[in-house]
């Protein structure tokens, strides 16, 4: 790895870090924000699936997009988008323009993660792939320890949300001028085919290839796994706050809460443990004990995610692999989506605990039929 190729991969680590922590500063107080705009909190899970639907829509198609655009140029892209999410926030008067920033956001992780990631990789020889991706995945993984956090303790230097919105644009803002400064246009090594001709084949066969990677058992069960945390999981950054608010957490306890589903280091857990750490949550009787369960969940997620994506991976020829890393990451976003608009449906008739309880038995449910599955992997 030569000195500008170092230089290049660094530019993006901290790109997607300033991306991140922009993205992550509000976490504490955002869906607090939405709610005091006259929105219910079940409308405020609806709000935050725009993104999860977005993203399990563009995710086939983003990556062969940035062929023939050029990753630089869709990294530009989907860095600006992230750049003004926090600007609609500041200005918002009514739920319409949260939903606006929604659907903007969705767009900005659709758009920039995959070339990011492919240009970050193309950096190191082939047989180093899974080093590259180790160190670029350090750049959100450190925002998302200390953003949260950070941003739930900085509200009490403000009058109110709007300016720190302010503060997380400005700052995300900074990751779009590493990436124009010193990443290089590379539509000269881009695929000749048109965009839309490339959506059009991806899409032609997505049939025929989703039946092709799921006859595969192992494949099965590694995207149950990873449908069932997720459909349980992508919806905590909206349903903690509700329910930390609820519980009369400021926004910095909110923060930590957030923050100690990140901070974890690999261990072996399982879907299992989420079962019970689910049902706790509405039940504690002490509010430190919030953070200690969300950090149980994260140590639950380093293992359903690495291991299901690598028992893809590892059921498949090489040739097939770009291919299933396509499917196995729409599962994950389908399961997210798929989750939310369910517990939306949770919330609109009872209280944000349920939510936590009827996550607690969706768990259970998916988790056993995987254990039901496991012969599948001999």
């Amino acid at each position: 790895m030569d000195r500008k190729a170092q230089r290049v991969f660094a530019a993006i680590l901290f790109a997607t870090f300033f991306a991140m922590f922009g993205e992550t500063i509000p976490q504490s107080f955002q869906p607090l924000f939405i709610a005091s705009l006259g929105v219910t909190p079940a409308a405020v899970a609806l709000i935050y699936n725009i993104r999860n639907v977005l993203q399990t829509l563009l995710r086939l198609v983003a990556g062969t997009i940035s062929d023939s655009l050029g990753r630089k140029n869709m990294m530009l892209f989907g860095m600006a988008l992230f750049a003004i999410v926090p600007f609609i926030y500041s200005v918002a008067q009514t739920p319409t323009l949260p939903v606006v920033a929604m659907f903007v956001s969705g767009l900005a992780l659709s758009i920039y993660f995959p070339p990011s990631e492919a240009y970050a990789s193309s950096q190191y020889p082939p047989e180093k792939a899974g080093e590259a991706m180790g160190r670029y995945h350090m750049g959100w993984a450190v925002s998302a320890i200390i953003g949260p956090a950070a941003g739930g303790f900085l509200v009490r230097f403000f009058p109110d949300y709007r300016p720190l919105f302010v503060l997380s644009g400005v700052i995300t803002a900074l990751g779009f001028l590493l990436i124009w400064r010193y990443t290089e246009d590379d539509r000269d090594a881009s695929c000749p085919m048109k965009p839309g001709v490339q959506i059009q084949m991806i899409l032609s066969e997505f049939p025929s290839t989703l039946r092709r990677l799921l006859g595969n058992r192992k494949v099965l069960v590694a995207s149950i796994a990873v449908f069932a945390h997720a459909f349980c999981n992508w919806g905590l950054i909206a349903f903690i706050p509700l329910l930390g608010a609820e519980m009369g957490m400021n926004e910095f306890m909110i923060g930590l809460t957030l923050t100690a589903n990140a901070v974890v280091t690999p261990i072996a857990v399982g879907l299992l443990l989420s079962v019970p750490t689910f049902a706790l949550f509405p039940l504690t009787p002490y509010l430190w004990m919030l953070p200690v369960l969300n950090a149980v969940l994260g140590l639950c997620a380093v293992l359903v995610f690495p291991v299901s994506q690598a028992a893809t991976m590892e059921a498949l020829p090489p040739g097939d692999r770009g291919s299933a890393t396509g499917v196995w990451g729409m599962i994950m976003s389908l399961g997210g989506t798929v989750g939310m608009f369910a517990m939306g449906g949770v919330l609109s008739v009872s209280s944000i605990k349920w939510v936590f309880h009827a996550s607690a038995g969706v768990t259970l449910l998916l988790s056993l039929m995987v254990v039901a599955m496991r012969g599948y992997f001999d």
